[in-house]
């Protein structure tokens, strides 16, 4: 998949509010400078290059922002954006982000990883590999949060999704009917698959 390179840049401190449901936006792939400021320098991780994309999710850390870049082979790199400085880099805490994976037979390949945030919720963020025109995360005692979709790129139907989500992390030691379930949907309103947000178990294998 070769996407196209997308080099808009977003104004530094005219950021999208961390809250979900609004367009992606871009900012400028592999340090190209620009009108709005300095250039962002290159993107943290050498091995990502060269980008196809780059969305800005809103979702922030104090000053940093949280960037998501889809590449080839259903990868998405990740990095911060300092809204002070307009640059790029990494956070040491991004070991912290966990993963529920899903899938297999009918079902699209389905992802959802998350962080705790520093205001209590989950900044989470994930991509299936079917087309999507909703998506939401549903957990007993919290509200439903709709999360904001942007599609792959390319000729690729896949689709990325994000939001800063209130509810417990999918870590938890919490029976599954407590658990928060990411649900996707099509342009019809009809469910295309639905994923119970836990880490995977992966049980020895004897011999």
């Amino acid at each position: 998949m070769t996407a196209a390179l997308l080099a808009s840049v977003v104004a530094t401190g005219c950021a999208p509010t961390a809250e979900p449901g609004g367009g992606a936006t871009t900012v400028a792939a592999q340090g190209g400078s620009t009108a709005a400021g300095p250039s962002p320098g290159p993107w943290p991780n050498p091995s990502a290059s060269p980008l196809d994309r780059v969305l800005r999710t809103g979702m922030r850390i104090g000053d940093d922002e949280l960037l998501l870049s889809p590449s080839r082979d259903h990868i998405v790199d990740t990095a911060w954006f300092d809204t002070r400085t307009g640059r790029y880099h990494e956070l040491p805490e991004d070991e912290n982000f966990r993963s529920a994976l899903g899938g297999g037979r009918a079902l699209p390949f389905f992802e959802v990883r998350e962080r705790p945030g520093a205001d209590g919720r989950l900044i989470t963020y994930g991509f299936a590999s079917t087309r999507v025109s909703r998506a939401t995360i549903a957990q007993p005692g919290y509200p439903t949060t709709t999360l904001a979709l942007a599609p792959w790129g390319g000729d690729d139907p896949s689709t990325l999704f994000w939001a800063a989500r209130p509810g417990r992390p999918l870590t938890a030691e919490l029976p599954t009917d407590q658990r928060a379930v990411c649900t996707l949907y099509d342009a019809a309103g009809q469910v295309i698959a639905r994923l119970t947000l836990a880490e995977p178990r992966f049980e020895p294998k004897g011999g």
